[in-house]
Formats: structure tokens, C-alpha cells, sequence
């Protein structure tokens, strides 16, 4: 079955116990009010029609209690960035903020150079790094474990039309190809490293949507993550935090951190290569 956001919405739909009529009511429409067709909630639970507008994601999100990260989207609401300076939990632990891209790959890879313990990358932050950061990664392998997130070839190649926030639709029908050619230089780094510390080198794919572009590290004591917020957001105005570790177990870092290792842990989603 091919994944569409209309499976996670009849499931969540379910779960509540709600019909597709009780569901059309309380559907919200992009220009605003509430309120479909039945036949429109049936065709987008069966994939016929498909939802775009990130306003309208967030807002089924709240109806169905559907975690965000499960629409590809992050707890960060790019229509309310007031809400870093009214929250306690998310604004603890933010180091820096920026939505410009100009020094983006300098961030995920100076975040990587400090690095200590292990350290979680995902998304196509690993590109970056596997263009010619190899020999930091291989320092950072003798010092702990290094877990790689890549989306899958594969899942990408027949459901790039999900991939919204890439918005050329030629670039997203052909970012397959990227991806693969950063696996195949992963694991020529793999298959160059000494023996006693390839099974510190880990990599796994996902066939799902995760909001999150991460760069971090966890030493137990000290931790630092950059991390960029994708929600069908354009690469040029995308939000991008600097985060550290703290004692604040809803900080921002742990969120991230704890979903990405939910996925990481997610036998249905994820395989490892």
C-alpha cells in the first residue's frame, strides 16, 4: 500500500470512534470555516485526493489528537513563530535561531566537529556530511556511536509527490537519485573504516515523512543539535535552531531527540542498510 496522509487520518479518525460524517463537519477548510462533503473525507482517507496546505494538516492534527511528527510535520508552527517566545519548554535550550540558509551545512557541520558521545543525524543533513566529512565522522566513531536517518530510495521514488517542501516537482521526481548516491558513499566510508569500530557506524532508512533535519550529539552531560523545520516549508525560509542540553526534559533538544529515536526504533517504518 502506498503511503498517503489519508491512511493516518482514517486512523486516527477511527481510533476516536468518530464517523466520516462527524469528521466532515468538523473539517476544516483552508480559507477558513469548517465543514466537507463525506465523499470528500472518504476520498482523501483512500488517497484520491490529497492534502497540501499545511494549515489544514495542523488544524485535523488537533481533531484527530494526531502527533504532528506523524503528517511530517514538527511541534514548531511556522504559522505561529510567536510561540518560541511564549513557550517556556520550547524556548528553553535555544541557542540561536535563523531562517536563512546562508550557513546552514557550516552549522550541521561544526555541530559534528564538537561533537561528543553519540551522535544522531537525519535527513538530508547526511548529504552534506557525506560529501567530505568523512574523516570527522570517522573521529567521531572511535568516540561513540553514530546513528544515520536516511529517508528511502525507494519510498522516495514512488512518493515524491508528498515531498512538497521541495518545490520544483522535477527536483522532487529526481531527489531519489540523491539520496542514493550519499548511501552509496556511506557505505564506501563504512567498508574503509578498522573493523573495531564499524559496528559503531549505523545507518537505517524510513519510509515516512519526519519533520526534522538534525545534526546532534549526547554525551549524557552535554548535547548540542542543529535542527531544521521542513514542514512544506521552502529551503530559503525554513527555520533552523541551534539547541544545547539541559535539564529541561521538554526542552526542544529532547523532543527532537526523543522522536528521532522513536523512528529510529520503529520496526514498521524503518530497515537498516
Amino acid at each position: 500500500m502506498k503511503y498517503h496522509y489519508g491512511i493516518t487520518i482514517r486512523e486516527g479518525r477511527e481510533r476516536l470512534k468518530m464517523t466520516q460524517a462527524q469528521l466532515a463537519e468538523l473539517w476544516p477548510q483552508a480559507k477558513g470555516g469548517t465543514g466537507v462533503s463525506v465523499n470528500y473525507v472518504s476520498d482523501v482517507e483512500r488517497g484520491i485526493k490529497k492534502i497540501t496546505d499545511i494549515k489544514t494538516l495542523r488544524c485535523l492534527c488537533e481533531i484527530l489528537h494526531i502527533p504532528p511528527w506523524k503528517m511530517g510535520l514538527s511541534d514548531y508552527d511556522p504559522f505561529n513563530p510567536n510561540q518560541i517566545a511564549h513557550s517556556k519548554s520550547n524556548h528553553y535550550g535555544i541557542v540561536k535561531f535563523t531562517n536563512s540558509p546562508i550557513d546552514r551545512i557550516s552549522d550541521y557541520k561544526n555541530c559534528l566537529l564538537e561533537a561528543k558521545g553519540n551522535c544522531f543525524i537525519s535527513g538530508t543533513s547526511m548529504i552534506h556530511l557525506s560529501e567530505d566529512s568523512s574523516d570527522i565522522l570517522k573521529k567521531k566513531l572511535y568516540t561513540g556511536n553514530v546513528y544515520l536517518l536516511i529517508l528511502d530510495p525507494d519510498w522516495i521514488e514512488i512518493n515524491h509527490s508528498i515531498l512538497t517542501f521541495i518545490s520544483n516537482k522535477e527536483d522532487r521526481m529526481n531527489f531519489h537519485h540523491e539520496i542514493r548516491n550519499s548511501i552509496r558513499k556511506l557505505n564506501q566510508l563504512r567498508k574503509s573504516l578498522p573493523q573495531k569500530i564499524v559496528p559503531n557506524f549505523k545507518i537505517k532508512t524510513y519510509s515516512t515523512i519526519f519533520p526534522y533535519i538534525a545534526t546532534g550529539f549526547d554525551d549524557g552531560n552535554t548535547g548540542k543539535m542543529v535542527v531544521e523545520i521542513v514542514d512544506y516549508i521552502p529551503e530559503k525560509s525554513r527555520p533552523r535552531f541551534t539547541l544545547i542540553k539541559n535539564n529541561d526534559q521538554d526542552s526542544l533538544f529532547e523532543q527532537v531527540k526523543s522522536k528521532f529515536f522513536s523512528m529510529w526504533a520503529n520496526k514498521s517504518i524503518v530497515k537498516e542498510i
